[in-house]
């Protein structure tokens, strides 16, 4: 016999161990999926990268900028003549991604407006929630099956009624981020007022290929019947699409002032087309895994390739079950290897096994459309074979002392550290802590609006982006929203930073030197001065939202302090405002930059970051 074998009695701990490591690992798994969700929903992005496509040249995006081809303000008369002009080419279908919702009273331009509607076939949009309902002669055909998975609504912003009665139908154009903000899903359908309406997506392909009515049904969680194709959903009764990337983008987009000038002659007859703005001012720049600045207009465009092209996944109810499962059968098995073989042929084998999963759920997703995390159940067979290793490795040595200690003379610190660390799953409700708050904002942006044209703007916003928060997240930090060309930003949370003020203030200092960098580089395109508050006080975080749209935030006095900084700093004509408490926490050097009058907060103390390049 082995020596390192022992006999049965000496051998169960080992088993015990392992056995108790893959039950962690499936509990893990099965009850805390919302907490592993973040970090699952990035692979699941990697995953799917591999099916994306080029356009197809059937779906086009017609993009309105902020003015005419002769510099007067885009109005709802030059959207029906857009309108008009591209129904003259007759497109299959024509989806308004924009909410024609005010100004529904009696006028010459939205009398122009109906007729150019009633020329279609053209799909208005739609908000949920809203105050009113929906026309009954606005509605798309949509079969639902009792139970079956789908947005609930008790009202919606909608078109003018007027719009409603001559349009072809109405869709449904909102679209839910995920826990880190991120547009990777589209609703199948809504119930508005207890009646149901497609998405924007699922009508404009089903015109697009000439289908007949889509069908709702409940499955494991549920399934949309589109054509002969049958596309899984989620517990939302949402799909998942892969975005673009900017690059392809271009490709399948045009702009609305050159539609109205003649440029026609590269949409087709038969086209989905799908008409809405890239401007950040829309309110319509969305994170995706493409780009963190990714036109909704343009994501639904994708969503309308992907159903046109059967290209679908999703995450199916039981897979949490499933991945528990695997855990423990292969976790099982590793035991069994574990005992009958050479410890480094036990490890050899545990890593193929691990790894063999892992390859299931990579092609799983880019030949099954379905999803399954890669991560955790290869954890948990690793963690099931290192424990029934390292507990039979010390039984055999007689380690009597000190476990832990023993153990690490088997194995580098680094890999012990890692299979017996407790790692908690992250509780992200409500909490009262201290943070440091940092808001940034560019000077002088709705005349750069003006400047550019919707495409270089958003290129523009996507380098600028991207500079700033991987500054922040280099320094710890986490960017809690974009909003237009602001970013608002935290430290200290969801996670504990001891040193989180002076980490704040030195991603300060860093985004004020890349935008000054920034700003001389593009320089012939009067970029403004990046503006920057800071901030250290109690607030509270933790998630806000419900259904298909969380959000992690916080809120309290710190966070308003570091905004009004952000704001008189334009005053001071100073880059950097830091406050009164940030300034006494920090030990980096700071400068008194007097009294400053600050809404809500009356007269406040301030600092600024002492002078260089930049400030």
């Amino acid at each position: 016999m082995r020596p390192w074998a022992g006999s049965w009695r000496r051998r169960w701990p080992g088993v015990l161990a392992a056995s108790v490591v893959a039950l962690g690992f499936a509990a893990l798994i099965v009850g805390f999926s919302d907490a592993t969700q973040p970090l699952r929903e990035r692979l699941f992005d990697m995953m799917i990268g591999a099916r994306a496509e080029p356009p197809s040249g059937r779906v086009w995006v017609v993009e309105i900028g902020v003015a005419n081809e002769d510099g007067t303000p885009w109005g709802r008369g030059d959207l029906a003549r857009l309108i008009t002009t591209l129904a003259a080419l007759k497109p299959a279908v024509i989806g308004l991604d924009i909410v024609l919702s005010q100004s529904c009273e009696p006028s010459a331009r939205n009398s122009a407006m109906t007729k150019a509607i009633s020329q279609g076939p053209v799909v208005t949009g739609f908000l949920v929630p809203g105050p009113m309902g929906i026309s009954q002669a606005a509605e798309a055909p949509l079969a639902v099956m009792e139970d079956a998975p789908a947005w609930d609504a008790k009202g919606a912003e909608a078109a003018c009624g007027v719009f409603q009665t001559v349009a072809t139908g109405t869709a449904l154009v909102s679209l839910p981020g995920g826990p880190d903000g991120r547009v990777r899903v589209a609703p199948a359908a809504v119930f508005v007022a207890g009646k149901p309406f497609p998405g924007m997506a699922v009508e404009l392909a089903r015109r697009g290929q000439n289908w007949p009515p889509a069908i709702l049904g409940k499955g494991d969680p549920g399934w949309l019947r589109l054509g002969e194709q049958t596309i899984p959903l989620d517990a939302l009764g949402q799909f998942r699409f892969v975005p673009t990337p900017p690059a392809d983008r271009a490709a399948q987009t045009i702009a609305a002032d050159k539609v109205l000038a003649g440029d026609l002659f590269a949409i087709p007859q038969d086209a989905v087309i799908l008409i809405g703005s890239a401007l950040p001012e829309s309110g319509g720049l969305r994170p995706s895994r493409a780009s963190p600045l990714h036109p909704s207009v343009h994501l639904q465009a994708d969503a309308v390739e992907g159903l046109m092209a059967g290209r679908s996944f999703a995450r199916i109810g039981a897979a949490p079950s499933i991945e528990a499962g695997v855990v423990l059968v292969a976790g099982l098995a590793v035991v069994l290897l574990a005992l009958a073989l050479q410890p480094l042929g036990a490890a050899f084998a545990a890593v193929g096994v691990a790894l063999g999963w892992v390859a299931f759920a990579f092609g799983s997703a880019v030949w099954g459309d379905r999803l399954y995390d890669p991560l955790l159940p290869g954890m948990g067979i690793l963690g099931a074979a290192a424990a029934a290793l390292l507990v039979e490795a010390a039984a055999s040595r007689r380690a009597e002392r000190n476990l832990s200690a023993r153990m690490r003379q088997h194995l580098p610190g680094a890999v012990v550290d890692r299979v017996t660390d407790g790692s908690a799953p992250l509780h992200l409700a409500g909490e009262m802590r201290e943070i440091t708050a940092l808001f940034t904002d560019i000077e002088g942006f709705s005349d750069l609006t003006r400047q550019m044209s919707p495409q270089a703007l958003v290129a523009l916003l996507d380098d600028y982006f991207t500079g700033i928060t991987r500054i922040i997240a280099d320094h710890g930090g986490m960017v809690d929203k974009i909003v237009g060309d602001a970013v608002h930003a935290f430290f200290n949370a969801p996670v504990d930073q001891p040193d989180h003020v002076d980490k704040a203030i030195s991603a300060a200092r860093a985004i004020r030197d890349f935008a000054a960098d920034f700003t001389a580089r593009v320089q012939a395109i009067s970029f403004g001065r990046t503006r920057i508050g800071v901030e250290t006080g109690q607030a509270l975080l933790g998630d806000v939202g419900h259904g298909g749209r969380i959000d992690y935030t916080a809120h309290g006095d710190v966070v308003n302090m570091a905004a009004r900084l952000q704001e008189a700093s334009k005053t001071l004509g100073i880059t950097v405002l830091i406050g009164p408490r940030a300034s006494a926490q920090t030990s980096l050097p700071v400068t008194a930059a007097g009294e400053v009058e600050l809404r809500s907060f009356g007269r406040v103390q301030v600092s600024t970051l002492p002078v260089s390049s930049g400030s």
